[in-house]
This record gives C-alpha cells, sequence and structure tokens, in this order.
C-alpha cells in the first residue's frame, strides 16, 4: 500500500505542506503541483512547506530542477517558506537563491515560528511586468 507523502493544512491565512516522503526530482515536481493545486483550491497564496521529515539522498542538481520548477509553477501567487532540518541545507542558500533568481518569493528557515513570521509579513511589492525600468 502507497502513502501519500504529503499532507496539506488549512492554517487560515496559509497552508501548511508536510512533505515526508522520500525525496526525488519527480517527487519534488509532485509536491510542486499538489502545492499550486491547494493554493488554488484554498484560496491561499502563503504556503509554509515543511521537509523536516523528508528522506532520501538530495544531490545539488536535483535540488536545482526542483526549485526552478517551482518557482516557474508558483511565483506568479505563491508566496513559500520552506522548513527545514540544518544539515540538510546547502550552503550559500542555493535553492532559495535558484527561486529566488527565477521570481519567487521564497525563503528558507530551520525554526518552524520564524518561517510563520515570515509569511505574517506583507510581501514586496513585485517588479511591473513592463520590461522596461526607471533605473540606468
Amino acid at each position: 500500500m502507497i502513502t501519500d507523502p504529503l499532507r496539506i493544512d488549512d492554517k487560515g491565512t496559509y497552508l501548511l505542506v508536510e512533505f515526508f516522503g522520500e525525496f526525488g526530482v519527480e517527487a519534488g515536481k509532485r509536491c510542486v503541483d499538489r502545492m499550486v493545486e491547494a493554493c488554488v483550491t484554498h484560496k491561499r497564496s502563503k504556503v509554509l512547506l515543511d521537509c523536516r521529515r523528508m528522506t532520501g539522498n538530495m544531490p545539488v542538481l536535483d535540488r536545482f530542477q526542483v526549485a526552478e520548477y517551482g518557482a516557474t509553477r508558483g511565483r506568479q501567487f505563491m508566496r513559500l517558506a520552506l522548513l527545514n532540518r540544518e544539515n540538510v541545507l546547502l550552503p550559500d542558500n542555493f535553492v532559495e537563491n535558484v527561486a529566488v533568481n527565477r521570481g519567487m518569493d521564497m525563503k528558507i528557515f530551520t525554526d518552524y515560528n520564524e518561517a510563520e513570521r515570515w509569511l505574517s509579513r506583507p510581501a514586496p511589492d513585485k517588479p511591473a511586468a513592463s520590461g522596461a525600468s526607471s533605473r540606468a
């Protein structure tokens, strides 16, 4: 019997998504797809993704692919706080940087309360999509 490695709970102002399955590119992409679907269904734009119970090997390229996919799928309407264990995070905020550099409002945390506080803050304004910038 296969159990669902994802639990989604509507906390009122955000969705708590708990991923406790084995990490892999396809599992990561399915998680992203389910988060996007849940945001639409529950009419929420803020997500706290708790990956502290996730298992499995997480090569850098796999993390890159999932972060890129997540940013592409969620950057228009999702603010994401990703919660994980300190011992599995890459140096220099690699995953966060990949997502943010692709337009995602995302931050990685190791403390649940800090992640929740960050989600409760107003999201920064996104730059206009007109293409032209007034800065030189």
